[in-house]
């Protein structure tokens, strides 16, 4: 049975529109509905359920989705999830949610979305592996944002800081038995140095999680035995931030999706390439320009590989040229 409607939902967090395409295009209906809770939000999937004999729905890759996706899913309903940089509802000059709702089934029905908008939507599990990874990624940001604080705040008073790293169990010693002239102060730099220690704590209890995972994953134990240089982080982000590498036609469109491509300005007989794009997966582009620098230092075939290319560029080009090749 070929499809009869093309649904568009746009989605938010107490509000979702929708919007109904017959197969000539035609709008058969728009509907607004309002929920704050789960129980509501599934009211509703409930409600979508109507147009399930030859419907297909369409909605935006968001952070605030996966309860629609998982529902839709889980009650048979065939979902495409596209991605909101390629769809570029603001282009149109009116965005309003029932335009939105109208502009991602018109696109759905004309077959655009499948095409050029589509994208891949992972599992619960290779989801929370992703969270996994990010998190532990920001937390790390958060750690050097407090180490500088924690220096800053030392070398305000001409204090030396411990050597080394500052969230060791030795340095943070040494930083508890730090005194200012102000008991205020005291307590701001016990704070700072309370928070790195917590932080590192999580830090080190995600990084003991992710060490488990890769042990248990077949796929990345693969990754990080044949790969040099490469643990258990960076193959996991490798296998689950790239997921279902079959979506890509060739090794172009991988790197496009990670935004290791130039951005091109092309018209008539002149063509411009420009910076990266880095649009696209940052924690894939994160984590190959680290393992590039580990290569850099270690691997004498990649430094020989490199050398001719230091001798009229900068390392870090050459060190984004490696992360491009790797991928």
């Amino acid at each position: 049975m070929g499809t009869k409607y093309f649904i568009g939902v746009d989605l938010h967090k107490v509000v979702i529109q929708v919007c109904v395409l017959d197969g000539a295009g035609e709008l058969v209906e728009e509907k607004r509905y309002r929920y704050s809770c789960l129980a509501e939000g599934l009211e509703i999937v409930e409600d979508l359920k109507r147009w399930r004999m030859g419907g297909r729905y369409a909605v935006e890759a968001l952070g605030l989705n996966r309860w629609f996706v998982n529902a839709c899913l889980e009650e048979g309903l065939d979902v495409v999830v596209a991605n909101p940089v390629k769809l570029n509802l603001r282009m149109l000059g009116k965005k309003t949610d029932r335009r939105d709702a109208y502009e991602i089934a018109r696109r759905h029905w004309m077959g655009d979305i499948e095409r050029n908008a589509k994208t891949y939507y992972p599992s619960d599990k290779q989801y929370g592996y992703r969270k996994l990874l990010r998190v532990r990624h920001k937390l790390v940001s958060i750690r050097q944002q407090l180490v500088n604080q924690i220096r800053a705040f030392l070398s305000s008073y001409a204090m030396a800081a411990p050597k080394g790293n500052l969230y060791g169990r030795p340095a943070t010693a040494k930083l508890r038995a730090c005194s200012f002239s102000t008991p205020e102060m005291d307590l701001s730099f016990q704070k700072l140095v309370d928070t790195l220690e917590a932080t590192q704590a999580s830090i080190e209890a995600l990084s003991a999680k992710i060490k488990d995972c890769a042990q248990k994953d077949k796929d990345i134990a693969l990754v990080a035995g044949e790969l040099p240089s490469v643990g258990p982080q960076t193959a996991m982000t490798l296998v689950h931030e790239l997921g279902d590498l079959r979506r890509f036609p060739n090794s172009k469109a991988v790197a496009c999706h990670v935004g290791l491509v130039p951005r091109v300005a092309n018209s008539a007989d002149k063509s411009h390439h420009g910076r990266l794009t880095r649009r696209g997966n940052r924690e894939v582009r994160w984590i190959l320009g680290q393992w590039a620098v580990r290569l850099l230092t270690r691997e004498p075939l990649v430094q020989e590989w490199a050398r001719p290319w230091l001798r009229r560029m900068h390392k870090n080009k050459v060190r984004v040229a490696l992360a491009h090749k790797l991928l």
